[in-house]
């Protein structure tokens, strides 16, 4: 009876992790249409005012909503969202000239949606997601051709001078509009490297050694993970970066805490064993290993 009680927890315990899944709703508060990135990757193709956002499973998300309007500055934060399944809606709203993000209500998954043809629902993705606008101009001209004779006397000479020419013309032009989806080729291009990744660009050399130094000035290991994963919540390493970044911990679970984390925001995800050369017990390669895989 006992093992049937304990087979039955592991399982009710392994579907309710199945299951923890965020779905987020974010919407702007006077109707100002915007494109929405997260973790730098952009999302859907159009600008739009009200946007579902389907299938999140980490706990932190980096987002960047770029409005139409050029004149309105980007809005850049992380999202920190709870461990159990939950629908989370944003509303973007203006306050002292700038657009701020504010939690509207948060309640559990529901579990159909029903059409709502003033918003957009996506299933997030981890390719970008745009597209190009290829304009082709046709101009065509109609015109009559007439011919006029001209007769000239000059010292006794006769000349007969015919000229044509057009009259009544008449000018169009047609534009054609046309897009083309731009996808997974639109990202940094790592030579010989040809496995997959989970973010299109990551930080250059120098803007990684600040944030390495600014993780490793602090004293308390809990200090350095909260801000490591603030940092990079809203950037992109290569799996070299990761590790170097999970060096600075003195404590093995903090080091899985983060290499854990991290994924997501790492784009050669092929290469991220090296991240196992921080870990000095096996058990942690093993948990990180069984952690990816999911």
């Amino acid at each position: 009876m006992k093992n049937i009680l304990l087979l039955l927890a592991l399982f009710l315990s392994t579907f309710s992790f199945a299951q923890n899944i965020k779905n987020i709703i974010i919407y702007s508060d006077n109707g100002e249409k915007f494109t929405l990135y997260i973790n730098n990757l952009q999302q859907h193709e159009f600008p739009e005012n009200n946007v579902l956002v389907q299938g999140l499973i980490s706990n932190s998300y980096g987002i960047n909503i770029v409005f139409e309007n050029n004149t309105t500055a980007p809005l850049k934060k992380t999202l920190y969202l709870p461990e159990e399944s939950v629908e989370i809606t944003y509303k973007i709203i203006e306050k002292k000239g700038k657009m701020k993000l504010r939690i509207v209500s948060q309640t559990t998954l529901p579990s159909f949606y029903d059409t709502n043809p003033n918003r957009t629902d996506i299933v997030f993705g981890s390719t970008p997601v745009f597209s190009q606008i290829i304009t082709t101009t046709n101009i065509t001209i109609n015109g009559n051709n007439n011919n006029v004779s001209v007769g000239v006397n000059a010292g006794g000479i006769n000349m007969n001078v015919n000229i044509n020419y057009n009259s009544n013309i008449q000018y169009s032009e047609t534009t054609t509009i046309s897009t083309s989806t731009v996808g997974i080729e639109e990202h940094y291009i790592m030579e010989g490297y040809n496995g997959s990744y989970g973010c299109p660009w990551p930080m250059n050399e120098s803007d990684f050694k600040e944030a390495l130094q600014t993780i490793k000035s602090k004293e308390w290991d809990e200090t350095k993970l909260e801000i490591a994963k603030q940092l990079i919540s809203s950037n992109c390493l290569f799996a070299d970066q990761v590790r170097d970044v999970a060096e600075l911990f003195e404590w093995e679970e903090n080091k899985l805490k983060f290499a854990k984390f991290a994924y997501q925001f790492t784009y050669d995800q092929g290469n991220y064993f090296k991240v196992s050369q921080v870990f000095e017990w096996e058990n942690s390669i093993k948990e990180l290993n069984e952690y990816i895989s999911r």
